[in-house]
């Protein structure tokens, strides 16, 4: 039996964020299309390089960031996630965009005005930026408290 989700939410996107990964997929895609006929081993080269950036960040960005009695999930791409434990984590704090942006640990914000820091114990700080800031936090930071 699967357990089912305290809370669950989203992961924000800023447009920026969707432009920059369509102009890096269309930055190998164009040119491969461009020179297949002329030069197929470039240009297969560059298709192939279309798809493996497209599937990196198929697998690499959040999808969604799901709360349970124990843990922190952070769905990626299918099929992949990780789970960081309630009882590593010190805190979960809304940050300023730039914050955000530069920060260490694991930094998997795809929108900085969403921006989240898990700060944690023994392990890497883990920045996200889940669709309902407040709402996500709340719900986290009472997790926490119960704990």
């Amino acid at each position: 039996m699967t357990e089912t989700p305290i809370y669950e939410d989203g992961a924000a996107i800023d447009w920026w964020f969707k432009a920059l990964i369509v102009a890096t997929i269309a930055a190998t895609f164009i040119p491969g299309l461009a020179i297949v006929s002329h030069q197929p081993l470039a240009g297969w080269l560059l298709l192939g390089t279309t798809v493996f950036d497209g599937l990196l960040f198929h697998v690499l960005l959040p999808r969604r960031f799901r709360l349970y009695s124990d843990r922190l999930r952070v769905v990626l791409g299918y099929p992949f996630a990780f789970s960081v434990r309630l009882d590593t984590i010190k805190e979960a704090r809304a940050v300023s965009s730039a914050q955000t942006l530069f920060n260490t640990g694991l930094r998997m914000a795809t929108s900085p005005s969403h921006g989240v820091e898990v700060r944690r114990r023994g392990g890497s700080d883990l920045m996200i930026s889940p669709m309902n800031r407040e709402l996500f936090l709340e719900q986290v930071n009472g997790a926490l408290r119960r704990k």
